[in-house]
């Protein structure tokens, strides 16, 4: 009998454990090569095939038009949030592994046309400044195209290191304003199929 209460009391705090090292963090994808809704399908259902990484919830998707390098079609994006075990620098090389499988091919000039992109929005409430990652993503406050989304899965939440909420960055876009509208289908979070 004792040694099944020390194995249980073991068990305990090994799941205990494992659930403090679960971390939450907010992902943005986009496309604007090939078949766009289907690639964010694909690069969904890949993230959430991984080991160490579970997909809870998906944003519905939004067409918008390219940004700094407007010489491209326009992108479908989405905000995705999962849960994962993996630091943020394992994170981002997963991340990047998914991208090069997918067919993105990595360009010195940046904002090039691709066939997917993931940024990491941000990972629980960290401010990370490393040479090659920095979250929350350094450019969440002028994209509607992941703001909307964001507020649409999150809610007017406060980014970590920022003071203003979602709402409020969303209304100050609005006054310079790029095109962007909510797509009529969504990724089904379940299964990850379409529906419209």
């Amino acid at each position: 009998m004792l040694r099944l209460n020390i194995l249980i009391t073991i068990l305990k705090l090994r799941l205990m454990n494992n659930s403090r090292m679960v971390k939450v963090s907010l992902l943005s994808l986009g496309s604007n090569l090939g078949n766009r809704k289907k690639n964010i399908q694909n690069c969904i259902h890949s993230i959430n095939n991984c080991k160490n990484i579970k997909v809870v919830a998906v944003s519905s998707l939004y067409e918008s038009s390219p940004m700094y390098n407007l010489n491209q079609q326009d992108y479908i994006n989405c905000v995705i949030e999962i849960e994962t075990t993996l630091k943020p620098l394992k994170l981002l090389k997963n991340n990047q592994l998914i991208e090069k499988n997918m067919g993105r091919v990595r360009s010195l000039s940046r904002n090039q046309p691709r066939t997917i992109d993931i940024d990491i929005l941000t990972y629980n409430s960290e401010i990370i400044n490393e040479e090659n990652l920095r979250v929350p993503h350094p450019r969440i406050f002028e994209r509607k195209f992941v703001l909307n989304p964001l507020f649409e899965l999150k809610g007017n939440i406060v980014i970590p290191g920022n003071d203003k909420k979602i709402e409020d960055l969303i209304k100050e876009l609005d006054k310079k304003s790029d095109k962007i509208r909510q797509c009529k289908y969504k990724i089904n979070e379940k299964d990850l199929s379409y529906s419209s």
